[in-house]
């Protein structure tokens, strides 16, 4: 009977210790919310690099949407899966407890820049911890509030060098 419970607990441990692993492995858990990609330009003239985030579900007030934040090297974007509204003038990023830094404009329906405040964003971003996005949804409909989501910033500077170094 002995002998059977330790080779239950040695199962469960070796079942868990991967994700426990995956969990505090430097360079991984946060590592992984960060990616340099390449897509194609807006102007439709070759490639450009990115640096993107993970992926963050979040409601709208009506459905569950996504969230992520996109660096080029000029602007920070917010894209979303659901239209937002700007009538409200609170869409914005909050790194740790620092004031909110509220967006530029909205580029189409979707997406909220970020470009006369880059720099700022990009030193926050290399300090901080996390960054809080804070959005409004749905324009056309009424009001349902203001929702927010929160990503890690942990391996943004290792991306965010990748992406200065990339042509």
């Amino acid at each position: 009977m002995r002998g059977y419970r330790g080779l239950c607990r040695r199962a469960v441990l070796l079942a868990v210790f991967p994700g426990i692993l995956a969990i505090v492995r430097p360079g991984t858990a946060g590592g992984a919310d960060w990616a340099v990609k390449t897509i194609p330009r807006p102007d439709g003239r070759g490639t450009q690099c990115v640096l993107e985030s993970a992926s963050r579900s979040l409601s709208d007030g009506y459905e569950t949407t996504t969230v992520r934040i996109i660096l080029d090297k000029t602007s920070v974007v917010i894209r979303s899966a659901s239209s937002l509204d700007e009538s409200f003038r609170d869409i914005g990023l909050v790194v740790d407890e620092r004031e909110i830094v509220p967006m530029d404009r909205l580029a189409g329906e979707k997406t909220a820049l970020f470009d006369s405040k880059y720099a700022r964003l990009v030193e926050q971003f290399e300090k901080g911890a996390r960054v809080r996005v804070q959005l409004r949804f749905w324009p056309e409909w009424p009001a349902t509030g203001q929702y927010s989501v929160t990503f890690s910033l942990m391996g943004f500077t290792r991306a965010h060098s990748a992406l200065s170094a990339c042509p």
